[in-house]
């Protein structure tokens, strides 16, 4: 007898992510009940995420044409009668008929896509909300007994780097409101931050000041890192909120070093300069993590920093780390971070970020869940980050819909688990 969770067709369609881009869309089919999940983008990539097949031949080397033919194709074939309810059995079936290290042959974004799309079926047809899905395929895999908590979060309010096309050099501010009783007072408390943000920008800058970035955050037109955290604070400050609040910093590292040192404020820095420079930050001001804060393949550049400040502020791989359990066991054995941003495209399945998830968990890290530069109103991070019981919810600014859908469907989970919510601190 077939099983009654059983996938009976993917298919895949071309959709438009946040910079107007083509990307994928996967529908998941089981009799009458369809699901559907789309793959976002980096920009601010790292040289280690897994592969995004993309058409060289059109739309400006952007097109999906072939990670769509791949699901309508191939991936199709081998997961028709799957149990869409067994993620760890579709995902192995989609990491070998792939058969290479970066996802390089069907597309991290074919695979990502489709991998999301069956756990999305696999909940409707269990008549489960996707966060309780996802928690019971961490408990399933080890992940550690946890009851599903709200993650903080951490709200973009600037932009810089390859987000904006200004001169800051870090590439998100993101505010964090520690003193929040709930996701939606968090929120809250962000978004009057945000709005007397921008009215102080428009004033003490010029009119370019209100223009925003990839992610959602104002591109304040400055190169000086302090001038930024001042202005942060001097907002939350106007509002009453300056006590409550705490700043992440997303610096992208790999993108400041130029020619063997790292330009900060207009000033070249060796890996060594670069650590007391942030250690002077932390002192200054009420800094939550520091995400990337070296280029991915400066190693000893994140252990000085471990050293200095790693005993009270998470230093946070992303593209050091680009969500690979491989990459985590290497990084943890040199004591190179204490944090993991997941990012599900980053590593291509959902099994696989729940594997990242795990170690880091057993570690005892910070973990953030976070969005791409390339992103779509899909929500399916505010549900895994509640899923896996994460501590940071990063999904971009106020000024992007794509990103306050995120926000959004956080607040009617917290909604949906009444008593049973707790914010994570």
């Amino acid at each position: 007898m077939k099983s009654p969770f059983a996938v009976e067709k993917l298919r895949a369609h071309l959709v438009y992510d946040s910079r107007g881009f083509p990307t994928i869309e996967v529908e998941a089919v089981s009799g009458s009940i369809v699901a559907s999940a789309t793959a976002p983008a980096g920009v601010s990539k790292g040289r280690f995420e897994a592969h995004d097949l993309r058409d060289e031949e059109s739309f400006m080397g952007m097109g999906v044409q072939k990670a769509i033919r791949n699901v309508n194709g191939p991936i199709n074939s081998e997961l028709k009668d799957a149990n869409a309810v067994a993620q760890h059995e579709v995902d192995k079936l989609l990491i070998e008929l792939d058969g290479t290290p970066n996802k390089s042959k069907l597309g991290a974004n074919a695979m990502i896509a489709s991998s999301m799309a069956v756990a999305r079926l696999g909940a409707k047809l269990q008549d489960k909300p996707l966060y309780e899905h996802i928690h019971s395929l961490v408990v399933q895999g080890k992940g550690g007994k946890h009851v599903p908590t709200i993650p903080l979060p951490m709200i973009n309010v600037l932009n810089g780097g390859k987000h904006a096309g200004n001169e800051l050099p870090f590439q998100e501010f993101l505010i964090t409101p520690t003193k929040a009783k709930s996701a939606a007072d968090a929120i809250q408390i962000s978004s009057e931050i945000y709005q007397t943000l921008r009215v102080h920008a428009g004033k003490n800058f010029d009119a370019r000041s209100t223009n925003v970035g990839e992610t959602g955050g104002l591109a304040i037109p400055t190169n000086d890192v302090k001038v930024a955290l001042d202005t942060i604070m001097n907002a939350a400050k106007e509002v009453g909120h300056d006590k409550q609040i705490k700043i992440g910093l997303s610096i992208a590292g790999s993108h400041l070093r130029k020619k063997g040192m790292y330009v900060v404020d207009g000033k070249p820095l060796t890996h060594r300069q670069l650590v007391n420079y942030y250690a002077n930050l932390v002192e200054q001001y009420p800094i939550s993590v520091l995400e990337d804060p070296f280029a991915e393949d400066d190693l000893p550049g994140f252990q000085g920093l471990m050293t200095r400040v790693g005993n009270t502020h998470p230093i946070v791989g992303d593209d050091l780390l680009v969500s690979s359990p491989t990459r985590i066991k290497r990084v943890l054995d040199l004591k190179a971070c204490n944090g993991l941003n997941l990012k599900p495209n980053q590593v291509g399945t959902l099994t696989e970020a729940l594997e990242a998830f795990t170690l880091a968990r057993e570690a005892k890290w910070t973990i953030i869940v976070s969005d791409r530069a390339g992103d779509t109103e899909d929500t399916f991070i505010s549900d895994l980050a509640v899923g896996i019981g994460a501590d940071y919810l990063k999904a971009g600014g106020f000024s992007r819909s794509e990103r306050v859908a995120k926000y959004n469907r956080l607040m009617r989970i917290e909604e949906e688990l009444g008593k049973k919510a707790v914010l994570k601190k």
